[in-house]
């Protein structure tokens, strides 16, 4: 029985003008010359990969393709439909369709041309279409990679939500990023190294965020640039909350108040109950 979207050993019945006709049972699949890794003779038995063409027609590769019915793996995003989804590279002569139901709803989340995302085939009619996994698909592989504390590790966003950022390394492992522990906007399979942070419940957690030292000369700058944007004063003093820190400056508190306190130490603020003023 033939396994489609998947791999197959079939045996070579006769050579046409295009290429090889591979046999199962009556069945013939075309293994075009240009799909072949070497050239073949006669009765060889050869390993392929059949997938639909885009005449949805069943045809056979020799290609090692990134993403199977039963194998998930990094598929490069290589276009994008707006309002419909993108299409991504599997290694086959034919793109493979992500729908939107599968991304965020907002499309400035979406992935770009060159991201990656972590898929798996589905059959949809006779077509295949890749679905992302999500954090509970990735745990359920059971990979056994060990990190360890401070090690920088390369990654991609599977998913943004509120609390933080999901990623999952080139291990397949999955990492969580708490909002506190980066800045910015990042998109669904943008690559970012993560420095993992510890381990709790065979699930790791990790930073996007600098350095320390790095990180409050950047947070200092973001909130003199602020200040500088707005007549030199800023409604947020060190007893400002954390939802209004967020809200103003998408920084934590405690990041704030780092910084703050720097900033006022070198003189350059001054406060009241209200607000913070620039020395002038």
């Amino acid at each position: 029985m033939i396994k489609i979207g998947d791999y197959n050993f079939l045996k070579i019945d006769r050579i046409s003008d295009l290429g090889y006709m591979l046999i199962d049972g009556s069945d013939e699949y075309l293994l075009h010359f240009k799909e072949a890794k070497c050239e073949h003779q006669l009765g060889d038995e050869v390993k392929v990969f059949i997938y639909y063409d885009k005449k949805e027609r069943l045809t056979a590769t020799e290609a090692e393709v990134f993403s199977t019915i039963n194998m998930a793996g990094f598929a490069e995003v290589v276009d994008v439909a707006l309002n419909a989804g993108v299409f991504v590279d599997i290694n086959t002569p034919k793109d493979v369709f992500v729908s939107k139901d599968n991304l965020p709803y907002d499309t400035s989340l979406w992935p770009q041309i060159g991201d990656k995302l972590f898929v798996k085939l589905k059959m949809k009619k006779n077509q295949f279409v890749a679905k992302p996994l999500n954090r509970f698909d990735i745990i359920a592989l059971h990979k056994n990679v060990n990190y360890v504390e401070g090690e920088k590790v390369l990654s991609y966003v599977i998913k943004i939500a509120d609390a933080g950022i999901s990623l999952i390394t080139n291990d397949m492992m999955h990492v969580f990023v708490p909002r506190a522990q980066y800045r910015g906007k990042y998109r669904i399979g943008e690559e970012l190294e993560v420095t993992i942070t510890k381990k709790i419940d065979e699930e790791y957690y990790g930073t996007l965020n600098l350095h320390k030292e790095l990180l409050m000369d950047t947070d200092k700058e973001l909130i003199l640039n602020y200040m500088n944007s707005n007549k030199g004063t800023m409604p947020l003093t060190a007893k400002s909350s954390a939802e209004d820190v967020f809200r103003i400056l998408k920084m934590s508190r405690k990041a704030f108040k780092r910084a703050y306190g720097n900033l006022y130490k070198e003189h350059l603020i001054v406060f009241d109950d209200e607000k913070t003023t620039l020395v002038k």
